[in-house]
């Protein structure tokens, strides 16, 4: 379940998107700031069938995590189970608060315009999934870009077939200073 979803539905239609957060106390925190768009998985990671329950209501989705080791876990699994869900009409964003902070204490410390701000800098899926795929690697060698792109074969393999994932395509390649039609030929695959 998610928690606060029944609550969240109108306000989910009037902002535009439904916010994740990980705990209750960051929905309460959140909707007595006026984002009544708030949800959480309530410290289970985000599953699919979160994602589909959302997209009942809506075709954009921010997850707001902490900015800790915990919170980009938390991304890594939100980014998994958003994968099945994206096409070219959808938006899934990642918002990565300050270390200190989870969205309960920053919006206490510095408002709702400035909670308001970060979300609206939230990062689109394209990037997080580049920069999971990059974790741990060294752009600079080969072995790094050939990491890289082991690294991001799963999570690219996730998406359906639309033109954000063509796009995804182009920019890992990009990255790996190879070419899409390399690693098209590279994992066995036309283009």
């Amino acid at each position: 379940e998610l928690y606060g979803l029944f609550e969240a539905r109108v306000s989910i239609r009037e902002r535009g998107y439904a916010l994740v957060v990980e705990g209750y106390m960051d929905v309460v925190a959140l909707a007595q700031s006026g984002f009544g768009n708030a949800v959480a998985t309530l410290g289970t990671a985000c599953t699919p069938d979160h994602v589909h329950k959302l997209l009942r209501f809506t075709d954009h989705v921010v997850f707001s995590f902490d900015g800790d080791a915990a919170g980009r876990r938390a991304a890594g699994r939100a980014l998994e189970a958003s994968l099945p869900h994206v096409n070219d009409l959808r938006s899934f964003r990642f918002l990565f608060l300050p270390p200190e902070h989870d969205p309960d204490s920053f919006v206490r410390e510095h408002g709702a315009q400035a909670f308001e701000n970060a979300v609206a800098q939230a990062r689109p899926l394209s990037r997080q999934l580049l920069e999971m795929a990059a974790e741990g690697t060294d752009n600079s060698t080969p072995e790094g870009r050939a990491r890289f792109l082991a690294q991001a074969r799963p999570l690219w393999s996730a998406l359906p077939a639309c033109a954000l994932k063509g796009q995804i395509l182009n920019e890992m390649a990009e990255a790996a200073r190879s070419s899409p039609e390399e690693i098209a030929r590279l994992w066995g695959m036309e283009r």
